[in-house]
């Protein structure tokens, strides 16, 4: 393949990708990415693992209500298996359209190599196409992680699902899976959605109505965390008891959870009469994001500025839309790294106190 070709297909996946970037942005900080939004509205994907997804929730609804949860402490099953399937399916899209620009360089270049094995193929090339598939890569997890900022019940839903399942229906689980692993890694995967889903859930609420909502998800957390322990220590009729309380909670949360989003207007993650005698929660630091999380952020975040300022010096003709570009770059930028933020809050405080000063200046060698 020669640098012209490679060129013009590197400048397709740029574009792709540029704009991929801006479209995660935007919907990052306006909270508005949720999986599967356009599911329904598509005649072909609305039927795609329904069927699965019908067989997977009738099984678990069964499950649960022969552990002894009542009918009332369960989720619709329409609403149920509706919100699972655009979850999935939507997940399932976006990826497949992220992979897209990545494929249109990968495709045509692994073509021209195998038509001619003896051409000698410069490392460079390997390495665009080794940094183009990090950047995909990256995007896919920026674009994850706006999903769980924007609809973080949805994050709840899944992974209520998936523990109910190792709960209850033990034998879909692999041969080689240790069952404390996975035990201990879905509860705390259900935990960390919980404090997530509390954290992003109420952003916009005053102060005092994300403390309330905290405390509650706290004493959630504890009230699991006790009937997680007694499930892994007890023994006979103690243990079916924790497996059955810890069934009614997961239930509850997966109840609250799984409405439609349109269709959420309180802020309950579970009924209070499930948390009656639950024990008080320790002092943690949920308030505090994970550092895993963190660290995907503002690598989502770079990947994002660096999408905006290429696209400012690539933009045809310049001009105020290759300004913007950049501008809107060094924000992003300005956003992860504090001390760019602190200068440019700097610059900021300097250009407002001396441009009064220079039009009084102005004003008085006129007078």
């Amino acid at each position: 393949m020669t640098r012209t070709e490679f060129g013009f297909l590197a400048s397709l996946w740029g574009w792709w990708t540029f704009f991929e970037a801006v479209w995660i942005a935007v919907l990052w900080r306006s909270r508005t990415r949720v999986l599967g939004a356009g599911v329904n509205r598509t005649p072909g994907v609305r039927r795609i693992w329904r069927k699965a997804g019908e067989r997977r929730v009738d099984a678990l609804l069964t499950a649960a209500e022969r552990t002894g949860v009542p009918a009332e402490g369960t989720p619709d099953k329409d609403d149920l298996v509706d919100r699972w399937h655009r979850i999935v399916v939507g997940r399932c899209v976006s990826v497949t359209l992220q992979m897209v620009p990545l494929l249109v360089v990968v495709f045509p270049f692994w073509w021209a190599i195998s038509i001619a094995p003896n051409a000698v193929t410069p490392v460079w090339m390997f390495a665009a196409l080794a940094g183009f598939g990090a950047v995909s890569i990256t995007l896919t997890a920026a674009d994850e992680r706006a999903t769980a900022v924007s609809d973080a019940a949805g994050v709840v839903t899944v992974e209520s699902i998936r523990f109910l399942e190792m709960l209850l229906m033990p034998d879909g689980r692999r041969a080689q899976d240790s069952a404390l692993e996975v035990h201990g890694k879905l509860s705390a995967r259900l935990c960390s959605a919980l404090r997530a889903q509390a954290r992003h859930g109420t952003f916009t609420m005053p102060p005092a109505v994300r403390l309330r909502t905290r405390e509650a998800t706290e004493r959630l957390i504890a009230a699991f965390e006790d009937g997680n322990h007694r499930y892994l220590f007890g023994e006979g009729p103690d243990r079916d008891t924790a497996v059955r309380d810890l069934s009614r909670l997961v239930s509850g949360v997966l109840r609250q959870s799984c409405r439609p989003r349109a269709q959420r207007d309180s802020l309950v993650v579970i009924d209070s009469v499930l948390l009656v005698g639950a024990p008080e929660p320790s002092e943690a630091d949920g308030a505090v994001e994970p550092l895993r999380s963190r660290l995907l952020e503002a690598a989502g975040r770079l990947v994002v500025a660096v999408g905006l300022l290429a696209g400012a010096f690539l933009f045809p003709g310049g001009g105020a839309a290759a300004d913007l570009l950049g501008i809107a770059g060094v924000a992003i930028v300005a956003l992860v790294c504090p001390p760019v933020r602190e200068a440019l809050q700097r610059a900021k405080e300097f250009f407002g106190t001396a441009l009064p000063a220079t039009d009084k200046r102005r004003r008085w060698l006129k007078g």
